[in-house]
């Protein structure tokens, strides 16, 4: 399976200087923003206050004046204060008008009935405040208008204090961010160049310790990882003992065996070639019971000395010695001579044991293993019919070599299925029916694998099994190989394309 991707990623140096620095500015900006408004509000409740203040000034000073006189003082109030001015009737009549343009009734009678608020002149939004000059409710009113400042005065001021803050701090920050963040970037350079250097072959197997140069997050790493480094080296020393030990097991039973192989064998085919002169009567005729007996003797040694066979093939196997001689082999021919030899086994049982094929089926396979692995599927399958028939196919299937092995006798359940291709297991049919070592069917699936093929089994209780092996042709057009296999197995189909046997 594949590892999740490596993603680009920004170099952490320049990295934390710009972070900073980003949200410097941006909090410098709201800063900003927030003065400005405040300056703002500040400003429109001044020219409130103000328009409030003239307003009461100016017409207690109204009200002191002749009529006559009254235009000259608000035409005077209104230079010095650079404000707007009307003396307006109860009605909204304009006594006198000192304004860049006046509204007109309907908003005076509207300015009126607020007597202070905000107001559009022309020149733009106004603060206005109505006092009445008398005390007489029918006396005129004195509207004052004071015009929004557009900016605060105090806004320039403020940018700049701002931005000479923002400069001083975010050139302090960038600063102090740039050398910490070239900090820690050569601590982690520095690991990570001492773990790359443990791939080097000088450091095996565990490589060399970490030094831990800082006490900061980087240290404490280092520190984990020269932890880690430490128990790995334990380890490593733990399995090596281990593996040593193995391996010395591992040739004391290799050289264990092939003693008792020796031993074994040698008083074995003695008692086996005894039993054989015996059976041919070379010394004299022998009695039914004398001859029962010793084809007891000569059926038990051949059952030993199968088992003997089987341990010492799967050891083989199992300690990658066996190795295989590929040649140009009919697979035809050679599932041809098996159901021959194995005829004999059928006895006097009701059963039908032949070939199936429709054209010859040339693979470069190790003859030999392949005539054990067959064998014994055929063997198997004879064992456990006791009636029906045995039937042995030879194929192409989806360009490779098929050899299936089919028969009708009491079959394998899935539980039994699961653990057949085990070493040392064996079915409940078979614990019942003879006693084995339980390798053949582990044997066969080894020598299956070093093919690079597959068997596989399909069965029911009570109709029959099919074991099907799969092999790879290979390149038959190569030379054969040196060994050949076993004296008689033909080379050609013993039957014409289509016929069985």
């Amino acid at each position: 399976m594949r590892g999740p991707r490596a993603q680009a990623g920004w170099a952490f140096v320049p990295l934390a200087p710009l972070v900073v620095v980003v949200v410097g500015l941006a909090v410098a900006i709201s800063i900003g923003l927030v003065g400005l408004d405040h300056l703002a509000r500040a400003g429109e409740e001044r020219a409130g206050a103000r328009a409030e203040l003239l307003s009461a000034t100016v017409a207690a000073r109204l009200a002191e004046l002749p009529e006559t006189a009254r235009l000259e003082a608000a035409q005077l109030a209104a230079r010095r204060t650079a404000a707007e001015l009307l003396v307006v009737s109860p009605d909204a009549q304009i006594v006198h008008d000192v304004t860049l343009g006046a509204p007109d009734r309907a908003t005076l009678e509207q300015l009126l009935r607020a007597q202070r608020g905000v107001a559009q002149m022309r020149l733009g939004r106004a603060r206005f405040a109505v006092h009445t000059i008398g005390a007489s409710p029918s006396s005129p009113r004195l509207v004052v208008f004071v015009s929004e400042p557009s900016a605060s005065h105090g806004a320039p001021a403020l940018i700049t204090s701002l931005v000479a803050l923002v400069t001083l701090l975010l050139g302090t920050a960038g600063i102090v961010a740039y050398a910490v963040s070239r900090d820690v970037t050569r601590d982690v350079d520095f690991v990570t160049y001492r773990v790359l250097g443990m791939t080097q072959v000088r450091t095996e197997p565990t490589g060399e310790l970490v030094p831990a140069r800082t006490m900061d997050e980087v240290g404490l790493l280092t520190a984990a990882f020269n932890m880690l480094v430490g128990r790995f080296g334990r380890a490593s020393t733990a399995y090596r003992e281990d593996l040593a030990r193995a391996q010395a097991a591992d040739r004391e039973r290799a050289a264990f065996l092939a003693a008792v192989s020796h031993e074994l064998r040698s008083p074995l085919n003695a008692i086996l070639g005894f039993a054989d002169i015996l059976m041919e009567e070379v010394d004299g005729p022998l009695a039914p019971s004398a001859r029962e007996e010793v084809e007891q003797i000569r059926g038990s040694g051949q059952h030993l000395l199968g088992l003997i066979n089987d341990i010492l093939e799967f050891s083989a196997l199992e300690s990658g010695q066996l190795r295989l001689s590929r040649g140009r082999l009919d697979l035809t021919g050679l599932a041809s001579e098996v159901v021959r030899e194995a005829r004999v086994l059928i006895g006097h049982r009701p059963i039908t044991l032949r070939v199936e094929f429709v054209e010859p089926v040339v693979a470069r396979v190790d003859g030999r293993r392949m005539r054990q692995v067959v064998g014994n599927l055929v063997n198997n399958a004879l064992k456990f019919t006791q009636r029906g028939e045995v039937v042995v196919k030879v194929a192409k299937e989806r360009g490779l070599a098929m050899i299936s092995v089919t028969d009708t006798g009491v079959g394998i359940s899935s539980q039994e299925r699961a653990v057949i291709f085990d070493e040392y297991k064996q079915a409940h049919s078979e614990r019942r029916h003879r006693r084995g070592t339980g390798l053949g069917l582990a044997i066969a699936r080894r020598l299956v694998l070093l093919h690079h093929g597959s068997i596989q089994v399909e069965s029911q209780l009570g109709r029959g099994s099919t074991f099907k092996v799969l092999l790879p042709i290979g390149n038959i057009e190569a030379a054969p190989s040196l060994r050949a296999p076993p004296t008689g197995a033909p080379q050609t189909p013993s039957s014409p394309p289509g016929r069985r046997s």
